[in-house]
């Protein structure tokens, strides 16, 4: 399986990620060098996570070439009105001169600041600060309001999918229109290392639950964000190469689906007062 996935400005990035949310500052440099030890190249981060500065020094440190890494942050929606400041604050914190993925974290609840975000971050790729331009957990009614707006599809959009809520209506629309669907919480919070059914369906290709499910996200065409603290756990979520799933393996791990998810509502979170730099 080709470890990158080609995204609709050109450029690829790879087919998983390592989620650095609630990862803390002091434990990342340990933690993002086993976790390149593993074979993850994606980090992704976001100035919510309040960690740049740890993720951009722990890369830095590791002697990996900038150019095999891909890097992606995200702008809050309380900052929206100085998205500029705002993306040239993650590249100082990450301490970057370009950043391969910049997104909106989420959509917000002001159109016209919106606008005016994903305006400055077009400006930004055009100065070469941004590479590809993305949203995360936008509905497909924002997604349509966007693209109408600027003509411009977003690369990405980074959306909260495991087989308890696949989000399949969301995802096919992405599929359909050229936009790589990347999925935070992918094994719910831990959730598919204790399912009966995943454990039954990892042991019987030598994995765990986890590895499982993980494989049943890289092989629906999503881009997981699996995070761990743990050496070996970062590690075996990586090994999902290996195998491929069944038909009826597929099918049963999508028969979890419950409608349990953790996020917000896209139409009425307005990110609260958290506001980077301050």
């Amino acid at each position: 399986m080709n470890k990158r996935v080609v995204l609709n400005d050109g450029r690829t990035m790879p087919c998983i990620g390592f989620g650095c949310f609630r990862l803390p500052a002091d434990r990342l440099k340990q933690v993002i060098e086993s976790a390149l030890d593993a074979g993850y190249r994606y980090f992704d981060t976001a100035t919510r996570y309040e960690n740049e500065r740890a993720v951009g020094l722990a890369l830095r440190l590791s002697g990996v070439p900038r150019a095999s890494l891909h890097v992606v942050s995200k702008l809050w929606p309380t900052s929206f009105h100085e998205a500029r400041r705002g993306i040239e604050y993650s590249l100082s914190e990450l301490n970057l001169d370009y950043i391969d993925g910049y997104y909106l974290h989420w959509p917000g609840i002001h159109p016209d600041m919106r606008y005016r975000a994903w305006e400055a971050m077009l400006e930004m790729q055009q100065r070469g600060l941004i590479q590809s331009v993305g949203v995360s957990n936008f509905t497909i009614g924002q997604l349509e309001d966007l693209i109408a707006r600027f003509g411009v599809r977003p690369t990405v959009n980074q959306i909260e999918i495991h087989p308890w809520y696949p989000e399949q209506a969301l995802a096919d629309w992405c599929k359909a229109h050229g936009i790589q669907v990347a999925s935070w919480s992918p094994v719910f919070r831990g959730r598919a290392v204790t399912e009966p059914v995943l454990a039954r369906i990892g042991a019987a290709y030598g994995k765990t639950g986890a590895q499982a499910v993980l494989r049943w996200h890289v092989e629906k065409g999503y881009i997981p964000l699996p995070k761990s603290g743990d050496p070996g756990r970062l590690k075996e979520n990586f090994d999902i190469f290996d195998f491929s799933l069944s038909s009826d393996d597929a099918a049963a791990i999508a028969s979890l689906e419950n409608g349990e998810h953790l996020g917000d509502d896209p139409e009425t979170f307005d990110g609260g007062t958290f506001m980077p730099g301050r």
